[in-house]
């Protein structure tokens, strides 16, 4: 009886260690996230990607605003010109954006301003190359351009 007691109290710590209590969260831990960092990696990429389309858009929107409800011919530059001065300061710059979008204006008529004519701003991006090295080469991407156009109105009662 004395040797049985020795003999269960010797094993006692083993078992501890054999248990699988506690294995599900390491295998989870161990196969799961080198799984799921892949994922995140690309929604991340998706996610920037939408962004930047849908800020280009809405800063072809506003800017073929900007143009058409523009008082006189001579106002169009500047008010285009702080449109896009606030796009860049805040849409690009938090961003961590450096380029600077171009915009184009196609009028329908001459001078553009002309009442019931469409005016068709396109905005351009071109963002630089992103290139890595090493284990991360895949997050690289070579330089692309984007775009966004939006086609307004002028009012008729101009």
């Amino acid at each position: 009886m004395n040797l049985k007691r020795i003999h269960v109290a010797f094993l006692s710590p083993y078992r501890s260690l054999v248990r699988d209590e506690g294995s599900a969260v390491v295998e989870f831990a161990t196969l799961a996230i080198p799984l799921f960092l892949p994922i995140m990696i690309y929604l991340g990429a998706i996610h920037h990607n939408a962004t930047i389309s849908s800020d280009l858009g809405s800063l072809a929107r506003q800017s073929a605003r900007a143009f058409i409800t523009s008082p006189t011919e001579g106002f169009e530059d500047a008010r285009m010109q702080t449109v896009l001065e606030l796009f860049r300061r805040k849409i690009l710059e938090p961003a961590g954006i450096s380029g600077i979008p171009t915009i184009s204006i196609t009028c329908s008529a001459s001078p553009c301003l002309t009442p019931d004519s469409k005016v068709r701003v396109q905005v351009t991006l071109v963002e630089p190359e992103n290139s890595f090295s090493g284990i991360f080469r895949f997050l690289s991407r070579p330089a692309r351009v984007l775009s966004a156009t939006n086609t307004q109105i002028v009012d008729a009662w101009r």
